[in-house]
């Protein structure tokens, strides 16, 4: 793929339009990897009592608010899921739960 995007050349809209679309890509992938790295975190510290003020439940917070794509996304995944500690325990173990809900990417 990538030797695909160098040869359209960066200066054609074709190809400025696949990077976008491969960055898009790539970053959905990565948010991905890092909420199923992360969900596990999560549980745990839920289960052991900590709190949602804790500061390390909300170093989790922190990450798993800037995991979606910008804008309304962002912002929908914030009020579904990151509001108090009954919204946390909604979020669901595999992130591909979150497709076609607009919080996502």
């Amino acid at each position: 793929m990538n030797a695909i995007l160098e040869q359209l050349g960066k200066a054609s809209p074709l190809g400025s339009l696949l990077m976008k679309m491969k960055g898009q890509l790539d970053s959905k992938a990565d948010a991905n990897r890092i909420y199923k790295d992360l969900y596990p975190v999560l549980e745990d510290l839920l289960s052991r009592g900590y709190g949602f003020d804790t500061p390390e439940v909300q170093g989790v917070i922190s990450v798993l608010r800037e995991l979606p794509a910008w804008g309304a996304k962002r912002a929908n995944f914030e009020k579904r899921y990151l509001q108090d500690e009954s919204t946390l325990r909604k979020l669901p173990r595999d992130p591909s739960y979150f497709n076609g809900q607009g919080c996502w990417h």
